[in-house]
């Protein structure tokens, strides 16, 4: 009996630290290897099952939802789009209510735009310099489409109060995701509320 406890506690050790190892590993990941990583496993995604994708949306909101979304913090994304007055001013189930909805018409756009990438399109990244202690890095690229065109992209990341490097805003071609958003919704909020 005492070799079996024994034995478990060690199996427990084991399991805790190899628990550990892999929440450090995913906390050392620097931001621009999130992006990376995000990406080239979208691309790959659609490469594979473009015609699942084609013919069953759920799918692809699906893939979205565990491909993409742990990349970008939509609650603060959320939160940066109704403003300081109206996420200060809101309950907490008005709030949770407007992140489940930003969370759909993010995967919906994202799909939208995915599905009508050739897979010809590459992303070439300019270098970062993140110093020891830094919380927040802006992640530059290039996109460049099948036809040459170049489109700047430009993450707002930050892992501040977070275990993981998460985006918080993008920027492409000059538009700002949250500035475009806040203003679209600002006129709806200031008349007739979150809700």
């Amino acid at each position: 009996m005492k070799l079996i406890k024994n034995a478990i506690a060690k199996l427990s050790l084991v399991i805790g630290v190899l628990f550990m190892l892999s929440i450090q590993a995913q906390a050392m990941q620097g931001p621009q290897e999130v992006v990376k990583q995000t990406v080239d496993s979208m691309v790959a995604k659609l490469q594979a099952n473009r015609a699942t994708y084609e013919a069953d949306n759920d799918a692809l909101y699906d893939m979205l939802d565990k491909t993409l979304l742990p990349a970008l913090h939509v609650p603060r994304m959320a939160d940066l789009i109704l403003g300081k007055q109206a996420a200060n001013s809101a309950t907490e189930q008005q709030k949770n209510a407007f992140v489940e909805e930003f969370k759909t018409f993010l995967l919906h756009s994202y799909a939208t735009g995915l599905l009508n990438a050739t897979g010809k399109e590459e992303v070439v990244y300019e270098p970062i310099k993140l110093a020891a202690g830094d919380d927040k890095v802006k992640v530059k690229a290039k996109l460049i489409s099948a036809s040459g065109e170049e489109f700047p992209i430009v993450l707002s990341m930050s892992n501040r109060r977070d275990t993981r490097w998460r985006a918080y805003n993008l920027d492409v071609a000059g538009i700002d995701f949250i500035r475009t958003y806040r203003s679209s919704f600002a006129l709806t909020l200031k008349e007739k509320g979150i809700d």
